[in-house]
């Protein structure tokens, strides 16, 4: 899934926890962290993804969407265009995407898990248009 692994090495490769040892920065890891382990609030009865967008909120509300509606658009968090600058071909790229969609959700589960022991939660890839991930008590 990173191409660039085997051309480490003499061609031999290496893992990705070496590649990061030797090419990774921590400003990029604290970036990543707000994407894999995103502050989330409780809100009257709602769980959401910071910050907090309370017209946002109450805009769905007055169109009589339900919670769980309400909590899925609010929490989604979008991949389609989160790397632009990103060279790689477009079909690893889509695999690559896919493939972080599937962490990011687990990740997400368990952390609602952590934060929120006593409530429920489903987190979950969002397909076609609105590629990403997204959550919601259930």
């Amino acid at each position: 899934m990173i191409p660039e692994l085997a051309e480490w090495n003499d061609g031999q490769g290496i893992a990705p926890s070496d590649w990061i040892w030797i090419e990774g920065r921590a400003d990029h890891a604290l970036g990543f962290c707000s994407l894999f382990w995103p502050g989330i609030v409780l809100f009257e009865d709602y769980v959401l993804r910071e910050p907090l967008n309370e017209a946002r909120l109450r805009g769905w509300e007055s169109q009589g969407r339900t919670r769980q509606q309400i909590e899925t658009a609010m929490n989604a968090f979008l991949l389609e265009d989160v790397f632009p600058n990103d060279p790689t071909e477009r079909q690893l790229k889509e695999t690559q995407t896919d493939q972080l969609a599937k962490t990011m959700a687990a990740m997400l589960q368990a952390k609602l898990a952590y934060d929120f022991p006593e409530r429920r939660f489903l987190a979950f890839t969002l397909a076609g248009e609105d590629f990403g991930v997204s959550f919601h008590q259930i």
